[in-house]
């Protein structure tokens, strides 16, 4: 089974985040359809600073990039992260492995960490994150 958050959750919590960074909210009525997407990134460990969180109630998202890491993973903010591995062997097995699909901000930080340091731990130079995006559907043409 796909490994994703919930979709109501994910409006909220992006709303939550924009409420809270002053930008203008969509109304319920002009809202469209979304999606949610799945990206599996790669994270050097020499760029794991350059991301923040933000606790948006329903879910943690990922408030700031620096654009080092956007450049390195394609990462987005506003996406959530619902799982960081390390140490992944090839065939799905990994050294560690968080989930942290609708965790609070300490539970996400608490995974990164333990990620890192395994990597850290046992000389690897990169961390797995796997992220939803929640992504808008544009009306077909009529």
């Amino acid at each position: 089974r796909a490994n994703l958050v919930s979709q109501e959750a994910f409006v909220t919590a992006i709303d939550v985040i924009k409420k809270d960074t002053g930008m203008e909210i969509i109304p319920e009525d002009q809202r469209p359809m979304y999606a949610i997407g799945k990206l599996v990134a790669q994270l050097p460990l020499e760029l794991v600073s350059g991301i923040r969180f933000a606790d948006c109630e329903t879910l943690t998202l990922i408030s700031q990039l620096k654009q080092s890491v956007v450049d390195a993973t394609g990462l987005q903010s506003l996406d959530t992260i619902i799982a960081i591995r390390s140490g992944g062997d090839g065939s799905g097995e990994y050294g560690y492995e968080g989930n942290t699909n609708a965790c609070s901000i300490s539970d996400t930080a608490e995974a990164y960490s333990a990620a890192i340091n395994y990597a850290m731990q046992n000389n690897l130079n990169e961390i797995e994150l796997e992220v939803n995006r929640l992504v808008p559907l544009r009306p077909a043409p009529e």
